[in-house]
Formats: C-alpha cells, sequence, structure tokens
C-alpha cells in the first residue's frame, strides 16, 4: 500500500516548460509542501526525468509531475511500466491531460493531497514498427500534426491562443493528405485535413477536440475531418473552439477498439505522428488503449 501523503512525494519539475520561470515554480511547490517531508528535484533532461521517476516508483513514493505534457507523458510512461502513482502540478503551455482530469491550478493539488483519490486514467497506446509510446490526450496526423510542431516554435503565447497561431500559420498552405485507415472492419481511403484518435477531450492548449472521447470508456474516440477549403477550415476550427465541431459535413466521429493508419503521401507533414504536444514518430501507426493501469491522484470530490 503506497503512502498517499505530501510526505511521501516527490516534486519532479521541468525548469523549462511554460512561461513561468523556475523560481516562481519552486516557490509554488514550496508554499504547497511547506510543513512536510516532501522533496523537489529539478529534471537535467528526459533522460534524467525518467530515471528520477523509475527510481522513486520503486521507492513507492508518489511522483508529482510538475511542467506541461511533455513531462507528465514521460513520469506516465514509467508510472504505467511500474504500477505507480503520480499527481500533477500543471506548468506547461498546453496541460491538456490535467485540464481533462480537472487540475488547473495548485488549489486543485492541494486539495488532491488532503483528501486524495487514485483515478484510473485512460491513454492511447501508439505503436510503431520498431518501438511503443504512449498519449494521454491525443495522438494524430495531418493539420494536428503540424499545427503542433509549429506551436513549439513560437515561444510567447500558451493555451489556445498557441495552438489557435500555430493553427492558422498552418492554413498558409492548408493540405489534405491521402490516408488509409482500418478499425473495425472499416477500410477508409480519403484525403484527409486532421485525424485524430482520443483518449481525453483536450489538445491544442484546451481546445475541445474531443468532446465525446469518454462516451464509451472502452473505445477510444475516432475522429477525422475531409477535405475542405479555406473557408471552411477557418469555420470547422471556429467549431472546435466550441465544441461544435462534431455537427460539420466533413467531420466523422467514431468510437473504435483500434486503429490503423498508412499513407502513400510523399509530403513530409503526411506521415508525422503526434501526441501529447510531442512527436511520437512516422507512419504507419497503430492505436489503441492501453490496457495496463494509470494511476492519477485527483481530489475526492471529483467525479
Amino acid at each position: 500500500m503506497i503512502n498517499l501523503s505530501l510526505d511521501n512525494s516527490i516534486f519532479l519539475v521541468n525548469p523549462s516548460s511554460g512561461k513561468l520561470s523556475l523560481k516562481k515554480k519552486l516557490n509554488i511547490i514550496s508554499a504547497i509542501i511547506s510543513g512536510t517531508k516532501a522533496k523537489i528535484i529539478v529534471s537535467r533532461s528526459l533522460e534524467d526525468t525518467s530515471e528520477i521517476a523509475k527510481k522513486n516508483i520503486k521507492k513507492k513514493r508518489v511522483i508529482v509531475a510538475c511542467g506541461g505534457d511533455g513531462l507528465i507523458n514521460i513520469v506516465a510512461q514509467e508510472v504505467i511500466s511500474k504500477n505507480g502513482i503520480m499527481a500533477i502540478l500543471p506548468f506547461g503551455r498546453g496541460n491538456d491531460f490535467a485540464n481533462s482530469i480537472n487540475i488547473i491550478s495548485p488549489d486543485d493539488l492541494r486539495s488532491t493531497f488532503m483528501s486524495p483519490r487514485i483515478f484510473k486514467a485512460r491513454y492511447l497506446l501508439v505503436s510503431f514498427e520498431n518501438y511503443s509510446r504512449i498519449s494521454l490526450t491525443c495522438a494524430g496526423v495531418g493539420l494536428l500534426s503540424e499545427a503542433a510542431y509549429r506551436a513549439t516554435k513560437i515561444p510567447f503565447l500558451k493555451g489556445i491562443l498557441l495552438y489557435a497561431l500555430a493553427t492558422l500559420i498552418s492554413f498558409i498552405n492548408l493540405k489534405s493528405h491521402k490516408y488509409k485507415i482500418s478499425y473495425d472492419r472499416n477500410v477508409i481511403n480519403e484525403d484527409l485535413l486532421i485525424l485524430a484518435a482520443a483518449a481525453s477531450q483536450y489538445t491544442g492548449g484546451g481546445m475541445l477536440i474531443a468532446p465525446d472521447a469518454s462516451k464509451i470508456n472502452t473505445k477510444l474516440n475516432l475522429l477525422y475531418a475531409k477535405k475542405v477549403n479555406h473557408f471552411n477550415a477557418f469555420r470547422l476550427l471556429l467549431d472546435v473552439f466550441k465544441g461544435a465541431h462534431l455537427k460539420h459535413y466533413a467531420v466523422t466521429n467514431q468510437h473504435t477498439q483500434k486503429i490503423i493508419i498508412t499513407t502513400k503521401s510523399n509530403n513530409t507533414w503526411s506521415s508525422l505522428v503526434y501526441g501529447d504536444g510531442e512527436y511520437l514518430g512516422n507512419l504507419p501507426v497503430k492505436i489503441e488503449l492501453g490496457e495496463k493501469n494509470f494511476n492519477v491522484l485527483v481530489p475526492k470530490s471529483q467525479n
């Protein structure tokens, strides 16, 4: 049995995530853990993050991931692999997974440790030819990948504004790509603007891309949009902000056990697979819900 108190917690910090300085991050954490035996560790690299998480999970400590979706993803991989437990203090520019479990502020984390509950969160297992990754929010290709890439090159914004601008920049040379999608007994060959598999609702710093993500708990949510012109693509983007895009004529919204995506397009953007705002690999890919437990602390007051 793991002790779920702050005394048994390690706060693992990404010093460069988001817009806050490391000093401000440490001040916030210090206020949360004041009077407890919790420890703070500042990560030096992705590999360092993984090793610190692995080491402390073996010691049956709660790992508090203090960063954005990238750091949270790395810690989650170790938590899932070793059946550990993690909590989240969102310091990123997107924070989509944190939003999906309603952990928005330091006060939410305080509430979590005051009255903790282990939530079995859903996630995607994203399998390429020689390796697998996970995605806690959604994973996909097309416009989703291009906008995620461009968002990493914009230093001065965060949240929806960041990803909206990245998407608008991608609209300048708006492209659709020919994809083959296999799911259930369906095989679809279409020119698509975007294709995403979702385990939770949000992407792009709070865009409600998959309002129906949790509608069927045992299946992932598959969404894709057919080729449209610039005007309709812009209208579709506006609808995504409101979560109203599922009614758009170009959008297909399905639930399925797994999907396989391939492409014969030679365009560089067509084969890039992104998830949690990070590059995961190149097509072909198989995406399905992960089967191992993903244990995340949330307040008991949450449904």
